[in-house]
């Protein structure tokens, strides 16, 4: 429950750049809540990494999720520059309709469900990084850059 808490907190807060996050505490706070037998979490990131980045994880994680609705892997790194989430399933799916929020601006709110797809472009573009999105049948690219 602790895990979960921290997860949300880190994932709606507030961070200024250079609050630094520890890897391997990014890491576990995630794995408390999506390494379950629906969910493989394979991480690759190396030292500690600046607290927005965190944030964009964890929001990426969330999209990312409803795009799994029956499981599969998720293949997360974090480098200097540049945050990438691989999400597989071995079942072809459709790209979830939330994905269309981050290339254009739909007027009505999301369904409760689904309002981090409102966020994740916003928290990014706050920050100045870019956020692209890919699907084809079995694999889901989230990319986010600096800016």
């Amino acid at each position: 429950m602790r895990e979960r808490i921290e997860f949300f907190r880190v994932a709606f807060g507030t961070y200024q750049t250079g609050q630094m996050m520890d890897a391997p505490k990014v890491q576990s706070i995630a794995n408390a809540i999506y390494t379950t037998p629906h969910f493989d979490m394979r991480w690759h990131l190396e030292s500690a990494i600046d607290r927005t980045w965190a944030q964009v994880i964890y929001m990426g994680l969330m999209c990312v999720e409803r795009q799994l609705t029956l499981g599969g892997t998720m293949d997360v790194t974090a480098e200097a520059d540049q945050i990438k989430i691989i999400a597989s399933s071995e079942r072809p799916t459709v790209a979830h309709p939330g994905w269309e929020r981050l290339s254009s601006e739909l007027g009505e709110l999301p369904a409760p469900a689904d309002v981090q797809f409102h966020l994740l472009p916003n928290i990014a573009g706050a920050y100045g990084f870019a956020v692209e999105f890919n699907h084809r049948e079995t694999i889901t690219t989230l990319t986010v850059r600096r800016g």
